[in-house]
């Protein structure tokens, strides 16, 4: 994890702030975490790739491969195999993907 620095206040201090609306109503109090200043202006700026032409092509596939893992995963159970060895490993995986491509 990312080494943030965690600021706490206490709830009679944001008491008189006007953003205490915005945070979760009933907590006794905030806590807001900062990253480092380098990871700070790296996360901007993967940020502000996100609206780059390119960068969309390039996730467009990247999700379209997420998906396909996405069902293998929670609709044909492969995370876990239900045979013990390669081959018969190979022999289920086969046939499932045949079956999805399908």
């Amino acid at each position: 994890m990312a080494p943030y620095t965690v600021v706490r206040f206490h709830a009679r201090q944001c008491d008189p702030c006007p953003q205490r609306t915005s945070g979760a109503p009933g907590l006794s109090a905030r806590t807001v975490n900062f990253l480092p200043c380098r990871l700070h202006k790296l996360l901007i700026r993967h940020l502000a790739d996100q609206h780059d032409h390119e960068w969309r092509r390039l996730y467009a596939s990247r999700s379209g491969v997420e998906g396909a893992v996405n069902e293998f995963v929670n609709n044909h159970q492969m995370r876990r195999c239900r045979y013990r060895g390669l081959a018969r490993t190979h022999a289920q995986h086969v046939p499932t993907a045949i079956a999805v491509n399908i």
